[in-house]
């Protein structure tokens, strides 16, 4: 009897024991910078339990980005985005952003925009915990897109069109001119105030597109560009010292030019630009001039668009430009089109995607690569495509393909979400650095 009752407490116990409700685990997140880790540590689970860790924020359109991570807790019960790889989820290896740049739409939703598209200065998440498909803990986060107090002015004077980025404090500011592609307009204004806040006064130029500029682009003078260079170094807020360039595609042929036509142009970083000068609106005349005079465009043998290409827009499918004259030019018509970037003593960063389905950047680049010898660095981005310079960990899963015609005509810019937002971050990192070093 007395063994009896003893193993009766004992059980009791026991199930006392096993009804005795675990603490909920807790949630550590917290933001910063946008070039910075993101910060999301669970405590409090069992070792080996699994957790899914999300990410979501509601853009300026009103759209859902969701990103997420399915990870195992270490002996301590606890998870760190930043030192462990999610086993499953939006996102693989360890990485400390990768619930920021991994966010992407519903499934079925439909795209009109590749981007997260968030004008203010940073970016509301909210950070939660889900083990056994309930939620257990959630926290609100703040991530800066920007230094807070940098200040932007839209410009229309002297000619000039665009948009004035000021870091905070009166200066002076070494200058940077931040060129946008062949789609027109001001440039990334979002990126201008990113490289605002690193200390250097940003003119984000538009160079066709807009009233009082030429509509597309043909045609365009260097000059143009060569009068931004001396208005910005004018300003009170800018040092004399020289300026910086930076591009992006065709605004990375422009930078080309004007490192090669300036004096006063110090570094150039031409991003999935081209060392050779491309056709204009009108295939038979140059998107620039200097002095008067076309600047030779390249030629080839190739007629008009590849049928093939007109059969993906059809179908539905992005449109890949790479398979275009850039592609088939030869070594003698790529030299006869080059942009004399040895002219200029500025030092260059030359950055092309290894899977760029725009057009072949490496090549391009190439060309200006080997004009230049020492003084250019050309950095191959591994895995990544033609979109590549932004503001970086930004929801960038859909930028392997931009909608020039939304809903209708898709281009193919190429490249993993993965390989594209690394090599967003380290190009913008790379950016950063010329200009420090340089001005």
């Amino acid at each position: 009897m007395r063994r009896g009752i003893g193993l009766l407490a004992v059980g009791l116990l026991l199930a006392g024991c096993a009804g005795t409700p675990r603490a909920a685990p807790a949630l550590d997140g917290g933001g910063g910078a946008i070039d910075g880790p993101l910060k999301a540590v669970v405590r409090g689970l069992a070792p080996g339990e699994q957790a899914v860790v999300w990410a979501r924020t509601t853009d300026d359109r009103g759209r859902l980005w969701t990103s997420w991570g399915v990870f195992a807790a270490d002996r301590s019960g606890r998870v760190d985005i930043a030192t462990q790889s999610p086993t499953s989820g939006s996102y693989t290896g360890v990485d400390p952003t990768g619930l920021l740049w991994s966010m992407r739409l519903p499934s079925g939703e439909l795209v009109s925009d590749p981007f997260a598209v968030v004008r203010g200065p940073e970016l509301g998440l909210t950070i939660g915990v889900d083990v056994g498909g309930r939620t257990l803990a959630q926290s609100p986060v703040a991530v800066q897109l920007h230094t807070p107090g940098v200040r932007s002015v839209p410009i229309a004077e002297a000619g000039l069109v665009g948009d004035l980025h000021l870091p905070p404090g009166p200066g002076p500011h070494p200058g940077v001119i931040l060129l946008g592609g062949s789609d027109g307009g001001r440039p990334d204004p979002g990126l201008g105030r990113f490289l605002a806040g690193k200390g250097f006064a940003v003119l984000g130029l538009a160079y066709f597109g807009l009233p009082g500029l030429p509509p597309a682009l043909e045609r365009i003078p260097v000059e143009y560009g060569t009068r931004a260079v001396d208005w910005l170094r004018t300003r009170p807020d800018v040092s004399d010292g020289p300026v910086g360039v930076v591009g992006l595609s065709r605004g990375g042929e422009f930078a080309l030019l004007l490192g090669a036509f300036s004096s006063d142009v110090g570094a150039v970083a031409s991003v999935v630009g081209s060392g050779v000068v491309f056709p204009g609106a009108t295939p038979t005349a140059s998107s620039w001039t200097h002095a008067g005079a076309e600047l030779p465009p390249l030629t080839t043998d190739s007629a008009g668009i590849p049928p093939a290409l007109l059969f993906s827009a059809t179908r539905g499918r992005p449109v890949r430009f790479v398979d275009t004259q850039g592609t088939t030019a030869t070594p003698e018509q790529l030299d006869h089109a080059a942009i004399p970037v040895e002219r200029n003593n500025a030092a260059y960063l030359l950055v092309s995607g290894e899977r760029d389905e725009m057009w072949p950047s490496q090549r391009l680049l190439d060309v200006a690569a080997r004009r230049l010898g020492d003084r250019a660095e050309h950095v191959v981005q591994p895995g990544a495509g033609h979109f590549i310079l932004g503001v970086p960990n930004l929801p960038t899963s859909y930028t392997s393909a931009v909608p020039l015609v939304p809903e209708v005509f898709w281009a193919a810019g190429g490249g993993a979400p993965q390989a594209n937002a690394a090599a967003t971050a380290d190009t913008v990192r790379r950016v950063v650095e010329l200009f420090r070093e340089e001005l």
